[in-house]
């Protein structure tokens, strides 16, 4: 089915084995936050990311799978879909209810929440492609993944600069 497609599906799956690496990165930074920020910022923040990761990297091992039959594969995205759907939904709540001190900066229930719930909903779209068999399905899975990495990419750029170490007291150190 994805034929001529190897290539992109084992660069698309090996960036998003990258992207779960430099989590763990993230992660390490986190140490001097205070629990309930942490538990906090991983549920709203780093949750969606892994997950989008993790997805990208499941689509683009049954991509790679010799066998794999459109309904199969149609299954595995409906499935991606809901959960992603579901998840994002969650995100978009959860961003939307910090207050005070806490608050979202306004892009962030649309890169953490909306956009990918809307990549999701294309997936849906796609997954029902892939069921009828349309000939578009292969592109538009593609296009799909490409995009949740892109939206992956920036969202652990915005983490990574959000955690980085600042200086003491606000001042700036030279």
């Amino acid at each position: 089915m994805f034929s001529h497609w190897g290539e992109f599906y084992l660069l698309a799956g090996s960036a998003a084995a990258v992207l779960i690496g430099l989590i763990f990165v993230v992660v390490t930074l986190m140490s001097d936050r205070p629990r309930s920020s942490v538990l906090m910022g991983s549920r709203l923040y780093m949750g969606p990311v892994v997950l989008n990761v993790s997805f990208t990297l499941v689509l683009s091992a049954a991509a790679l799978v010799k066998g794999m039959t459109p309904g199969a594969f149609a299954i595995i995205c409906g499935a991606v879909a809901v959960w992603g759907l579901v998840r994002g939904v969650l995100t978009i709540a959860g961003i939307r209810g910090l207050s005070g001190e806490d608050a979202a900066h306004w892009t962030d229930v649309w890169f953490y929440g909306v956009i990918p719930s809307v990549l999701y909903a294309v997936l849906a779209a796609v997954a029902g492609a892939f069921w009828s068999e349309a000939r578009w399905a292969e592109y538009g899975v593609a296009a799909v993944i490409m995009a949740i990495l892109l939206v992956t990419i920036r969202n652990e750029w915005d983490l990574v600069t959000w955690l980085a170490p600042k200086p003491d007291g606000g001042a700036e150190e030279e």
